[in-house]
């Protein structure tokens, strides 16, 4: 999964979206999922999404919510606000 992930790592075709790792890359384990995943320095993280592909893995800085922008359209806010859809309606109707 390793070599998977580092080849994936250096090939455009292989992302989903842009590829915001910073420096220091390096491939973790977590023996709680069972994920294998890249890290960088700056702690982002990205996994294999559903399609196969390398996606920056995104969470909501309020709910912790967090997935692939691809695979949930609520994420897909976090980009603009740094929340997740339903956290930034929450906040406009308080």
């Amino acid at each position: 999964m390793a070599a998977k992930l580092l080849s994936a790592y250096q090939n455009a075709d292989k992302w989903e979206g842009e590829n915001n790792l910073s420096d220091g890359v390096a491939v973790e384990f977590n023996p709680s999922s069972g994920n294998v995943f890249l890290v960088a320095d700056d702690f982002s993280v990205a996994m294999f999404n559903g399609s196969d592909k390398l996606e920056m893995l995104v969470s909501c800085s309020n709910c912790g919510a967090e997935g692939f922008i691809s695979e949930d359209g609520d994420l897909a806010a976090i980009a603009e606000h740094g929340q997740c859809k339903p956290c930034v309606e929450k906040e406009a109707t308080a």
